[in-house]
């Protein structure tokens, strides 16, 4: 199968549709993982993943500006953030760690003035200690914030860590493939010379596809789904040289390795 180890089918542009983008999911044999972002949002994920479980799974998270109660643009997060108890929200996610396959979206993010990063990262230093807990894997946002995140990631005893639309430098690409960790390849590889360099650099063992649906869509798309995903696959083969096929193997393997071992 394919692999969307990152999407958000709870976002409202596909409040008229999700049917039939399962659909599509299904036709083309595509297993997507949808993250939790807020406290209505791990819900609503709960939901989505409950009634399309043949092909969803899901993750349950906080974004790094929920987290913390930043208000942002609708159109940039496609919501806006609600007032919750995180300590609460924690315990919501380790109650509910048997239906989840992951925790995510979390991590850290300074992209804008008043990020209140320190609480960010009090907040991500939580969500690290729970998901050794509780056994599942973090797939990590670090908008700005990579070396940091990397940093306190390293400060723990967690290694089953995929980085999510990872964009710090190459030197930070090197450590986190030492640390053991993974890479997830967005959609927009094929204009985005970073994400090709780091496909071409790191080892295919260490790489998944995601496509942060319904952002970052390929050339030629207005909404990004998670079909979209055979795109980003025929890229890395085009970069490793390797067989389409082949390339779809390792990264299922790797989606099992780290997703399904629990």
């Amino acid at each position: 199968m394919l692999i969307d180890c990152h999407a958000h089918l709870d976002h409202t542009r596909y409040y008229t549709d999700l049917d039939k983008v399962i659909e599509r999911c299904r036709e083309n044999k595509v297993l997507v993982i949808t993250c939790g972002v807020n406290k209505d949002s791990n819900r609503k994920v709960l939901e989505i993943s409950k009634k399309y479980n043949d092909v969803v799974k899901a993750a349950l998270g906080m974004y790094p500006f929920d987290a913390v109660n930043i208000q942002t643009d609708e159109e940039y997060l496609g919501r806006k953030p609600i007032k919750f108890n995180v300590d609460e929200e924690l315990e919501f996610i380790k109650k509910n760690k048997g239906k989840i396959n992951a925790i995510s979206e979390v991590g850290l993010d300074n992209s804008i003035e008043n990020s209140k990063i320190e609480d960010q990262k009090k907040v991500f230093m939580k969500i690290i200690e729970l998901s050794e807990k509780i056994n599942k894997p973090l797939v990590v946002h670090s908008r700005k914030a990579e070396q940091l995140c990397v940093e306190l990631l390293e400060s723990c005893k967690h290694n089953n860590i995929v980085m999510h639309f990872f964009s710090g430098s190459m030197k930070l690409v090197k450590r986190i493939e030492d640390n053991g960790w993974s890479f997830s390849i967005p959609c927009n590889i094929d204009r985005l010379q970073h994400f090709q360099l780091v496909c071409e650099k790191v080892n295919i063992n260490q790489l998944l596809t995601e496509t942060d649906s319904p952002y970052a869509p390929p050339l030629g798309e207005n909404r990004n789904e998670p079909i979209f995903v055979k795109k980003t696959v025929e890229k890395i083969s085009e970069i490793k040289k390797l067989d389409k096929d082949e390339v779809e193997k390792n990264i299922f393997m790797n989606f099992q390795k780290i997703f399904l071992k629990n």
